[in-house]
């Protein structure tokens, strides 16, 4: 077994595959690396890609406004939260369902190296093997439910505080 399938292969969206299958998948995949500061994806582009971070910290971070083109360090970005991969991270996970435009900035806060997989690769190999496409598809569904899911809870929340301050 190979140093990445070994570090990937506790990764939710490898949970229940083979050693086979999860160096199938890192096979049609490609290593990336970023430097501090370099940004991996930005909210409001076209996304296809789904990035395995394993090595490195990153930091999420949206718009709060709705103009377009906002500038690095603009005061309406918030970061949303940061995150070191002592385990794997998952992002880009829902282009490889669709293609819609980037929910979010990701940025490179220290070194960072992932396993790139585009979205089109993903689904041409979910076709050729159908065992091996169902058991992704079905993680990324967990995936997406399971953020889905934080997310409610996180509206809850903000929709309490905001009722408490407005009395």
């Amino acid at each position: 077994m190979g140093y990445l399938t070994e570090r990937l292969k506790g990764v939710a969206l490898f949970e229940g595959l083979t050693e086979e299958q999860i160096e199938t998948v890192l096979s049609i995949g490609q290593e990336t690396r970023w430097d501090e500061g370099e940004t991996i994806c930005t909210e409001g582009e076209t996304g296809e890609t789904i990035y395995i971070i394993y090595k490195g910290s990153i930091k999420v971070a949206k718009r709060l406004t709705l103009h377009q083109g906002a500038e690095e360090d603009d005061p309406s970005e918030k970061v949303l939260t940061n995150l070191d991969a002592t385990e794997p991270i998952i992002v880009g996970e829902v282009a490889m369902l669709t293609e819609p435009e980037r929910s979010a900035t990701i940025t490179a806060t220290t070194e960072c190296t992932a396993l790139v997989l585009t979205a089109s690769d993903l689904r041409m190999l979910c076709h050729t093997d159908s065992a091996l496409g169902f058991t992704l598809m079905k993680n990324l569904a967990s995936i997406l439910s399971n953020r889905l899911r934080q997310a409610n809870r996180d509206v809850v929340r903000l929709a309490t505080a905001l009722t408490i301050a407005l009395g």
